[in-house]
C-alpha cells in the first residue's frame, strides 16, 4: 500500500470519527447514569427526594412571596415523610396541574408532593401514591345566586358556565356531570382564588372547590360567594402524591412510609395543628384495636 493511499485512508477514518463525535457526542458518566436511572434509583443514590409542588392556600401549601419559604399541611407532611425514609427533601420546582405530569415524566423532579385529587385521566400517565386523607368538594356560586341552592342539576344548561383551570378536576367534573354547561377556562397556574374570582365577577356562574380553599377566599372576600348543598358533595376525592409511571419501587417506598405515618396518627397530628375550615377533609380510617374498638380519628372540622 502506498503512502498516499495510507494517508487517504487515515484521513477518511479521521473524518468519520469526527462526524460520529459531532453527531453523537460522548456523555459524561453522570449523564449516562442519569439516562438509565429510574427516579427510585436516583433517590437512593442521592438520598434526596426532589419535589415538584403547586402552591394552593396557607393551610395546605403556601409559598411566601417575600422569602420563597414554604409552609402548610402538605409541606409538613412531606418533610416528615422524608425523615421517615431517611431522605432529604428538596423543593425543586413550582409547577401546575396541567404541567405537573409532563415535568414529572421529563425527570424535572421525582414526585409531585401535593395533596392532588386522584384523577383517572392523570392516572393514564402517572402513578398515585396511597391516599393520606380524603377531601370533599362542593358547588361554589355567587352569594346572591339562588338558582342552584336546591337543585344542582340546574348547572347542566347551555347558559351556565363553570370555571376551571386547565387540567384541573372541575373541568372533568363539568364535562362528566354537566355536559351541557360551558367551561370557562383559566391557565393552569392561575390559582384557586382566581377561579373563584371569575365566579364572583360574573365571568362564570359556578365552580367546584374544597371547603378550605373556599374558606380562605371567603376570609379575604366576605359575602361574595357561597357553598351550596353542603350535605351533598360533588365529589369526595382521595388525595395523594403523583409519581412517575411504572416506578413501582418508588411508589412502594413512599406508600410504606405513608402507612406508618397514617396508622401511627402522625398525619392526624399534623392536620390538627392547622385551623382548617369545616368540611375541609376526612381522615383515613385507622385500624381497629384487638378488642374491636376503633382508634380515635380526628374530624376535619376544627372551626
Amino acid at each position: 500500500m502506498t503512502s498516499d493511499k495510507t494517508s487517504l485512508i487515515a484521513l477518511i477514518a479521521a473524518l468519520a470519527a469526527l462526524a460520529v463525535a459531532v453527531l453523537h457526542p460522548a456523555r459524561t458518566a453522570g449523564e449516562k447514569a442519569a439516562a438509565r436511572e429510574t427516579a427510585y434509583e436516583r433517590v437512593i443514590r442521592t438520598q434526596t427526594l426532589r419535589c415538584g409542588y403547586i402552591p394552593t392556600t396557607p393551610n395546605f401549601i403556601y409559598k411566601d412571596p417575600n422569602t420563597g419559604s414554604l409552609s402548610g399541611v402538605d409541606y409538613e407532611i412531606t418533610e416528615a415523610l422524608g425523615r421517615k425514609m431517611g431522605l432529604k427533601i428538596v423543593w425543586a420546582e413550582e409547577t401546575g396541574w396541567a404541567t405537573m405530569v409532563p415535568a414529572l415524566n421529563a425527570s424535572r423532579f421525582d414526585a409531585v408532593c401535593n395533596a392532588a385529587w386522584v384523577n383517572p385521566n392523570v392516572a393514564k400517565e402517572a402513578y398515585y401514591a396511597r391516599p393520606y386523607y380524603y377531601q370533599p368538594t362542593f358547588v361554589v356560586v355567587r352569594a346572591n345566586d339562588n338558582r342552584f341552592d336546591k337543585d344542582r342539576d340546574a348547572l347542566n344548561a347551555p347558559e351556565v358556565s363553570i370555571a376551571s383551570m386547565d387540567g384541573d378536576n372541575p373541568r372533568f367534573v363539568a364535562q362528566e356531570d354537566f355536559p351541557k354547561a360551558k367551561v370557562y377556562p383559566l391557565p393552569d397556574m392561575a390559582g384557586d382564588s382566581m377561579v373563584m374570582e371569575s365566579v364572583a365577577t360574573g365571568k362564570a356562574d359556578a365552580t367546584f372547590e374544597d371547603a378550605n380553599d373556599f374558606g380562605d377566599y371567603d376570609k379575604h372576600n366576605p359575602n361574595k360567594l357561597k357553598l351550596v348543598q353542603l350535605d351533598k358533595p360533588v365529589r369526595i376525592y382521595p388525595v395523594a402524591f403523583v409519581l412517575p409511571m411504572g416506578d413501582d419501587k418508588l411508589r412502594g417506598m413512599i406508600n410504606a412510609a405513608f402507612d406508618e405515618m397514617i396508622y401511627s396518627g402522625q398525619v392526624d397530628k399534623i392536620m390538627q395543628r392547622y385551623d382548617l375550615y369545616p368540611n375541609s377533609y376526612i381522615p383515613i380510617e385507622r385500624p381497629h384495636t384487638l378488642d374491636g374498638t376503633t382508634l380515635p380519628a380526628q374530624v376535619g372540622n376544627s372551626k
